[in-house]
């Protein structure tokens, strides 16, 4: 999954760098706002149904029956939604700044099957086989996407990258998942929904992190300042590659042990994953602070420079996040959504309320603020809610180890940096990677995380290689 996850992240670093020099920044704008509200359409066309399939599978009882029952649910809503695309697509087209309204109702619709199946395989304890399925979708979308733009597709091309990649993605799941599509039933679907109801609000709140900050900014400001801020969030989403793919292999693994009281291995589990969750994410904060006007105007263009305090805030708003991940899905499996569901609340009313206050007030660099506050707020009640059940030992010394590197490594470039200032893309490369070997070498010097970070992580890999 971090291969997966980190080669995704890359591809998607890659294209929108293509896009961002082959498109103005208007063009880009619409497209973000597409993406945007594809995913906000994603909550209603999902109600939660997608972890909740996941979170019965993993439990192992009538998986058929469950599987066949999410289906018929998941129809419905899809028949609703886009009838509701339909209906507005005037408004919509507006909105959007381009006729996509109608190519919005496929790209949602083929969007929401293939996750509904990989989340299938994932309730099945079949997390690894859904990354190379969750990297074809993306490799699919990114290669689609930059031939037809060559062509002369433009913004339409994007989408029909996306488009493909969904059906890439659901056929692969679907010829992957072993369990049968059974009758549906009324009680499977209660089962479903007594979880999905929760769980709803929960997918409410990721994709209000995710895009509600460009829709309030398309909103109040120019489309030029959502494709910056777009570019600044993409950069900042290479960080949390780790977090998120630990976060997805814990979720049915720890219902599976919440299912039969292994409480023990799962407060073991989770305080390992806090570890490896926030290495990357502290030297991130210090990188961003001496990079980020260079990395948007040496990679995307000058015009994007405008999101250099956006980028450093986002960059913090990821530590938070990388924390979340694992206390935030851990509540979840164990069988409380409805806790979940009541942090999400809190948090997505912050951020809904500060949102547009601070960006009519300060403009877009409000929108990373308001985020970053809302995820803090997110993560300490998570973690709250968490302990309730299970006792959170948090690694405060490997934190404390990879703050004291990360410092070091700046200070090392910031001198680098006085001495060289970066005045190309070579030299931006030359000093990143300076950092990140600076970073890596202080983590095998250091004895806590060699001892607890490296060699557990690189006895994983190599127990993942046959060598002959």
């Amino acid at each position: 999954m971090v291969l997966s996850k980190g080669g995704g992240a890359l591809l998607m670093f890659a294209a929108v760098t293509f896009f961002a020099r082959s498109l103005d920044s208007a063009q880009l704008g619409i497209f973000f706002l597409f993406f945007a509200v594809q995913g906000l359409l994603s909550i209603p066309a999902d109600l939660g149904l997608r972890g909740a399939l996941e979170k019965r599978l993993s439990e192992g009882q009538n998986p058929e029956t469950v599987l066949g029952s999410a289906v018929a649910f998941k129809l419905v809503l899809l028949a609703i939604v886009s009838l509701a695309i339909f209906a507005f697509r005037p408004w919509l087209n507006d909105y959007l700044g381009a006729d996509l309204a109608n190519l919005l109702i496929a790209t949602v619709v083929l969007r929401e099957l293939s996750l509904l199946y990989i989340h299938a395989v994932r309730g099945e304890l079949r997390v690894g086989e859904t990354a190379p399925i969750e990297f074809a979708r993306r490799l699919t979308w990114v290669v689609v996407a930059i031939l037809l733009i060559t062509q002369g597709f433009g913004i339409r091309g994007i989408v029909y990258g996306l488009m493909l990649g969904s059906v890439v993605a659901f056929t692969w799941a679907y010829a992957k998942c072993t369990t049968s599509i059974g009758r549906p039933s009324i009680a499977e679907t209660k089962s479903l929904f007594v979880f999905s109801k929760y769980d709803t609000i929960n997918s409410v709140g990721a994709e209000i992190y995710q895009w509600m900050d460009s829709a309030f900014i398309g909103f109040f400001l120019a489309a030029q300042f959502v494709s910056a801020y777009e570019i600044a969030w993409q950069i900042t989403l290479l960080v949390i590659m780790v977090s998120k793919s630990i976060s997805l292999t814990l979720f049915p693994q720890i219902s599976q042990w919440n299912a039969t009281a292994s409480i023990d291995r799962i407060e073991e589990t989770v305080s390992t994953a806090i570890s490896f969750a926030v290495f990357v994410s502290i030297p991130a904060i210090i990188g961003s602070m001496l990079y980020s006007t260079e990395i948007l105007r040496y990679i995307f263009g000058p015009e994007y420079t405008i999101a250099s305090m956006v980028l450093v805030i986002l960059m913090i708003e990821k530590l938070f996040q990388s924390f979340n991940d694992i206390v935030g899905d851990s509540v979840r499996a164990i069988d409380r959504p409805d806790l979940a569901a009541r942090a999400t609340v809190v948090s997505v009313g912050i951020n809904l309320i500060l949102n547009p206050v601070l960006i009519v007030s300060i403009g877009f660099v409000g929108a990373a603020i308001a985020t970053t506050v809302s995820w803090m707020v997110n993560t300490v009640l998570h973690t709250k809610y968490l302990s309730q059940y299970i006792t959170i030992d948090i690694p405060y010394r490997l934190v404390g180890w990879y703050a004291v590197m990360s410092v070091v490594m700046g200070g090392i470039l910031l001198g680098v940096k006085s001495v060289l200032p970066v005045t190309g893309l070579v030299l931006l490369i030359a000093q990143v990677g300076l950092g990140t070997t600076i970073y890596l070498v202080a983590s095998v010097v250091v004895p806590d995380v060699r001892r607890q970070i490296v060699l557990p992580g690189l006895r994983v890999i190599g127990s993942q290689v046959y060598w002959r």
